[in-house]
């Protein structure tokens, strides 16, 4: 609707003499010849558009991020502060799920950010399945081994500490009392662990680590993998993974030839039969041998003797699903416990 004409064009909405008409909904009648009405059609296209810029928007439906405690999404960097409060004293038992990676090399095929872009899918799964509030508070770990290989970022250890506490603080101290620490890369493992035991000292919370399972067919070929050829790090256990949650990062084609890089004393090599009678003590002897900087005894990246093509997506799927359940079976059940008076405030 026109509800002012641009000044100084000098036309009359109303004319006694049959001239040129301007309606109260924005019809025009131009006559062919008349100075102001031809001044007017330069302008109809600017009055058009302020005419569209005036209608009411449709009103959409309200959409709650967290209504009566029940979220709608999980990332605590999504939630408003109203949804978080609303979460936070509607919930009966809230749990934050932190998840921790790397940013560090994963031989020639994975992404720099494996670690943590699993970490991120698996905090994020496990939250929505308990109506927890997932975070991530950063994206590289602890790494200092895979610094020979360019890409690689790492924290101090005291960093990654520091990080951790402070997210935990932080939280705490708004009122959660129950976190769950999800650690995705095993550098970190040492800094996860000491982060539970001060975080419950000093701000008197719950902090829990689950792992597992270690039961399930999968679960038992993955140790055993991890043992007979040592697939911790860039094999087909973990390619499998990426291969499931984030396969537009993987680049396969770069194995083409592949051949294990491996480089040890041969009795070490032999120490990696899980079958050996003295298996226990030879494999840890084998691991006090390695080398604390990962290049000097793999020129690929990649950790194993097995081949990491033999990785599909479908195991990553049913290895994936396995800890995620382990993870909501642990949640679910703890939160049947009532916070002990001990933590109590």
């Amino acid at each position: 609707m026109i509800e002012q004409l641009p000044a100084g064009l000098g036309v009359d909405p109303a004319p006694a003499d049959g001239g040129c008409e301007v309606d109260l909904h924005g019809s025009f009648s131009p006559i062919s010849g008349c100075v102001s009405c031809t001044s007017l059609l330069l302008f109809l296209p600017v009055i058009k558009v302020e005419s569209v810029k005036s209608r009411s928007a449709p009103v959409s439906p309200v959409r709650y991020l967290s209504e009566n405690g029940k979220l709608s999404k999980f990332w605590l960097h999504e939630l408003t502060r109203p949804a978080f409060e609303d979460w936070l004293d509607n919930e009966p038992a809230p749990v934050v799920v932190i998840g921790v990676g790397s940013i560090e090399q994963h031989g020639p095929h994975l992404p720099l950010g494996m670690d943590s872009h699993g970490a991120r899918h698996f905090v994020h799964a496990v939250a929505k399945r308990t109506n927890s509030v997932a975070f991530h508070p950063c994206w590289p770990g602890y790494s200092p081994h895979h610094m020979g290989f360019r890409g690689t970022v790492t924290f101090r250890e005291e960093t990654l500490l520091a990080v951790l506490m402070d997210t935990i603080a932080s939280l705490a101290d708004h009122g959660v009392k129950r976190f769950v620490m999800s650690n995705h890369h095993g550098g970190n493992r040492e800094i996860f662990n000491l982060t539970a035991r001060l975080a419950k000292n000093y701000y008197n919370v719950m902090v829990a680590t689950p792992s597992g399972p270690s039961d399930t067919d999968m679960a038992k070929e993955v140790a055993d993998r991890q043992k007979r050829y040592w697939d911790v790090h860039s094999g087909p256990t973990e390619t499998s993974g990426a291969l499931h949650l984030f396969p537009e990062l993987v680049e396969m084609w770069r194995l083409d030839g592949w051949e294990p890089a491996l480089e040890m004393h041969p009795r070490l090599f032999e120490f990696m039969d899980p079958d050996r009678e003295d298996f226990e003590v030879v494999s840890q002897v084998r691991s006090a041998c390695m080398p604390p900087v990962n290049i000097d005894f793999t020129s690929t990246g990649v950790y194993g003797i097995n081949d990491p093509r033999t990785a599909s997506a479908e195991e990553g799927g049913t290895r994936f699903e396995e800890r995620v359940k382990f993870f909501v079976d642990f949640i679910d059940t703890w939160k049947t416990i009532p916070i002990p008076d001990a933590f109590k405030d």
